[in-house]
């Protein structure tokens, strides 16, 4: 073989394995892309990733990992990388300010993020008349967003414990009052990541718990059938199993090892009513409440059904949808009905919410025989995220629900939710001279949950107004009107139980440095 040969053979050689990786990247190119703009963030950046690990500089790798981080990770928030590309992207991909507007949505940008959608919209560029609306329905969920955190609802919230919660899911907590035990789903078996198991743990006060225990003779569950209820009237642990077509089995209190018995079919009747995975049952188990697709597999559209059992025979009436004002073109599930049966609560990504899942209920007028609209409970309960699985405790004032909300520890969390006492306060915002501060504003945040807020406007004589906790720690905050700015920052604690009739008095003042850097 001559010289000039081997280097033809070695050159030919290196062509085509140089071809066959190019082929390979462009495959998995082109999946990625495909997940990508089935927006499972999370997959499509596993795939990237794997293509940036063989060729970093091919196509535009980088810029979409970004994206994919800032979607998928909940505790990712470095926008600095993604904004770095803004002089680039902007001319070159047509979908640069919708992205930015998603990504700010997810960060409680809400102003920003209209404004970036807005910006997506007007520009020239050939747009499916599909993301042209679904554009338009993220502005839509900014505006709300915005009002809903502007005017927080009188709940409290805690993210409750690591060790309760993980970096995995936590689905559909249940608290039973008899035991003073929580009962909720988790996938953090990793050698069974696909699989939900029954957790339970023992409330030992002081918002705490012990840690958490498998019930492992109740069965598995995937993600769509993650669901459990407890009746407290007799104890029973009902959950859903597709056995003739969807059934429901419960367990009862014991006092075997695990605390729960195997799980025994509840009625052989009931698979007649095509139950679906996301039900509720009340205390009497006559009455069961699900979400049901009325879509297709691919593109779901759940709908509230119900289904009544017939006292004098057994029998469960056919499933009727639950009402009109409730069920929306888009999706209503994980119902909880009020033990008077007068209130419903659902998640619902339709209705005005505030991005994703929220919580809405309902009231239903026994003299005209229908449920009202639906109203948003706002937030902090709501949030531009996924709020799922809220059930209330006995006391009707407090409960549980589940969110992947900003600052969560990874998949779904569980939180504690309570209604809380507020109270009147109102004051004057003056400089060193006594001079009336103007143009800023002033919000409170509790220092537990810095995400939620209370703000007033600063009147012409320096004075504000707002109602908020009665019983919390605050970071008060002054800023300048159209700006987030930090003008003055300071902490303030109040205790009062007067409520609302009760008026709190407090004065704040911005030193003359504070000042100058408000003139300039």
């Amino acid at each position: 073989m001559t010289r000039a040969f081997r280097v033809f053979c070695i050159s030919l050689t290196l062509f085509v394995f140089s071809d066959l990786q190019a082929q390979q990247i462009f495959k998995m190119y082109a999946e990625a892309e495909e997940t990508f703009y089935e927006e499972d963030f999370a997959e499509a950046l596993i795939q990237y990733q794997a293509i940036e690990e063989i060729d970093s500089a091919y196509e535009d790798i980088k810029y979409k990992i970004e994206i994919c981080k800032l979607l998928s990770i909940t505790q990712y928030e470095n926008m600095e990388p993604f904004n770095d590309y803004e002089e680039v992207m902007a001319n070159r991909d047509k979908f640069y300010f919708y992205w930015k507007g998603r990504i700010q949505m997810k960060e409680y940008e809400f102003e920003e993020a209209v404004e970036s959608l807005r910006k997506f919209i007007e520009l020239p560029a050939k747009k499916s008349d599909i993301i042209l609306e679904e554009a338009r329905r993220w502005i839509n969920w900014g505006i709300n967003a915005k009002r809903f955190m502007d005017n927080p609802k009188y709940y409290e919230i805690h993210l409750l414990e690591k060790g309760i919660n993980s970096k995995y899911a936590e689905l559909s907590p249940v608290y039973f009052s008899e035991n003073e035990e929580l009962l909720f789903l988790s996938n953090r078996d990793e050698s069974r990541p696909d699989q939900f198991q029954i957790y339970h743990s023992k409330h030992k006060g002081d918002r705490t718990w012990t840690d958490p225990t498998v019930i492992y003779n109740v069965g598995v569950f995937n993600r769509d059938n993650a669901n459990i209820e407890v009746v407290d009237d007799d104890g029973r642990l009902f959950q859903f199993r597709t056995d003739k077509g969807g059934d429901l089995f419960y367990s009862e209190p014991t006092e075997s090892k695990t605390g729960w018995s195997v799980p025994r079919e509840f009625d052989s009747k009931i698979s007649s009513t095509h139950l679906s995975s996301h039900f509720f049952i009340n205390e009497h188990e006559d009455r069961i409440i699900f979400a049901k697709n009325v879509g297709t597999k691919k593109d779901p559209n759940l709908d509230l059904f119900e289904s009544f059992k017939d006292p004098s025979t057994g029998e469960w009436s056919k499933p009727g949808l639950f009402a009109t004002t409730i069920n929306s073109e888009y999706n209503e599930d994980s119902p909880y009905l009020s033990p008077d049966e007068k209130t419903i609560y659902f998640a619902s990504d339709g209705h005005e919410t505030m991005g994703g899942y929220d919580i809405f209920k309902s009231e239903y007028d026994s003299a005209t025989f229908s449920w009202s609209e639906p109203e948003n409970l706002g937030f902090p309960v709501n949030t531009p995220d996924d709020e799922i699985h809220f059930k209330l405790n006995h006391d009707q004032m407090s409960g549980y629900f589940t969110s992947n909300r900003l600052h969560t520890l990874g998949d779904y969390d569980i939180f504690f939710f309570w209604e809380i006492h507020t109270v009147k306060i109102k004051g004057r915002i003056f400089d060193e001279t006594e001079k009336p501060i103007t143009n800023a504003r002033i919000f409170f945040r509790p220092v537990e949950y810095t995400d939620m807020y209370f703000f007033s406007a600063i009147s012409s004589d320096g004075s504000y107004e707002m109602v908020i906790n009665a019983d919390d720690v605050y970071e008060v905050e002054i800023k300048i009107d159209g700006s987030n700015e930090l003008l003055h920052l300071e902490d303030f604690e109040i205790h009062a139980t007067g409520g609302v009739n009760t008026t709190y008095i407090k004065d704040f003042t911005v030193t003359r440095k504070e000042e100058q850097e408000l003139d300039q």
